[in-house]
């Protein structure tokens, strides 16, 4: 097959600074071009052409300059125009998705597979008449956006996926007229990497560690989790954080300003001055106070290939997230052989079972955070049941493989 990934602007697709989208789809593009065809487009200002890997992908640099002028202005005087708004527009980014529409239309691909803006749906439908369009949701956009709105864009899309039951579930309770086409479609892992880690970790004493892995913003729940660390501190005073990912707050309009959820909404306090307006600062200075002084490593982005490292210097994995599409640290701490202290939302109940791999708790709970923490620091036994038996789960159920197969099977029987 002929296969096209079109990726958010706002991913950096290359290794080794992708982010969490540019990496699943690179992996994704990876595995399937060892059958087939596969194209990735991706925005120029963020992937360094001279980094090309040798992959087998074709790369098509799209320039963004003219979408991202137009936003940096609107982003100068919001009163103009309320930013949920130009997120919920079908203009946004347009430009990009136009130009992607036109090199598109001179080529012959059997498949065009958009990564979450729904909006780029109607665009490329009006050039590709004959191409089957897969739109996959790695959020919950499509049933945050006017009911109408979505409507008019995804009744194009011939497959819909998401990267969890959660997600597939709302996606057809919102919209039962389309689901038939609405199907669940995992990410995956490099497993063979993060399980040679675990080897590497049990040849040296484990320190006293908890590890967080993902972006350091509101609706991750990193505040959360300096309510628990404080409590775990306290009791252990030999136990730190590590927090490993980006130090860049996700604009409010992407998850916050447009969910339904009052525990993700309350999350407003932390943009607009009510608890603080500057979310990375707020940690920092939280991180200098008593009981955490000492205790709290701001690692900051660290390339794909030294992830492993991470997982396997820790004792368990913390997730504390009030909105998680799917869970991807979860599954490569689990892979390691670590215990997992998740909350029960979105995709992570889905790959968390509770009790046997680890802890599920509710978001914003810091006293079952710090209780769950606890009880997988105190017990090495109790660690290494939980780790044992996460381990067997993430490989048997998450790889880049499966996910492929998967796609495929799905891609064959749309046809």
């Amino acid at each position: 097959m002929q296969i096209a990934f079109v990726t958010q602007p706002i991913d950096p697709v290359l290794p080794p600074r992708q982010n969490s989208i540019g990496l699943i789809v690179h992996h994704t593009a990876r595995v399937l071009a060892r059958k087939h065809s596969v194209t990735i487009y991706a925005n120029s200002s963020l992937n360094e052409r001279s980094r090309l890997p040798d992959d087998g992908i074709n790369y098509r640099f799209i320039p963004c300059q003219r979408d991202e002028s137009i936003l940096r202005l609107l982003g100068r005087f919001p009163s103009w125009i309320d930013q949920k708004r130009i997120v919920a527009s079908d203009h946004y980014y347009r430009v990009y998705a136009e130009a992607i529409a036109r090199d598109l239309e001179k080529r012959n691909y059997d498949w065009v597979h958009i990564v979450n803006f729904s909006n780029f749906v109607p665009i490329l439908r009006r050039r590709l008449k004959d191409t089957r369009i897969a739109l996959e949701m790695q959020c919950e956009w499509l049933t945050q956006l006017s009911r109408p709105k979505v409507h008019n864009r995804i009744q194009y899309a011939d497959l819909i996926t998401g990267s969890s039951g959660h997600i597939t579930k709302l996606i057809s309770e919102r919209f039962p007229e389309y689901r038939e086409r609405c199907h669940t479609l995992y990410n995956g892992f490099d497993g063979e990497r993060f399980a040679n880690a675990r080897i590497t970790r049990g040849a040296k004493e484990r320190p006293r560690s908890v590890l967080f892995v993902g972006r350091l913003s509101p609706e991750k729940g990193i505040h959360t989790l300096f309510e628990a660390m404080s409590q775990v501190v306290t009791r252990r005073p030999d136990c730190r954080l590590d927090l490993v990912g980006s130090t860049s707050t996700l604009p409010m309009e992407y998850i916050i300003g447009i969910s339904q959820e009052p525990s993700v909404k309350a999350l407003r306090s932390y943009y607009d001055g009510t608890i603080c307006n500057d979310y990375q600062a707020y940690l920092r200075q939280r991180a200098e106070n008593e009981p955490l002084r000492g205790k709290v490593r701001f690692v900051g982005t660290v390339p794909q290939a030294d992830l492993p490292a991470w997982y396997a210097g820790a004792d368990v994995l913390a997730n504390p997230s009030f909105s998680e599409s799917f869970g991807m640290s979860l599954v490569e701490g689990m892979a390691t052989g670590l215990p997992v202290v998740a909350t029960r939302v979105g995709g992570m109940k889905e790959i968390v079972q509770n009790g046997v791999t680890g802890y599920l708790e509710e978001p914003g709970d810091a006293e079952g955070i710090a209780a769950a923490l606890l009880d997988c620091l105190d017990s090495s036994d109790r660690r290494d049941a939980l780790g044992s038996a996460g381990r067997r789960r993430a490989l048997e159920l998450f790889s880049w493989s499966a996910r492929c197969d998967r796609l495929v099977e799905l891609y064959q029987t749309a046809l």
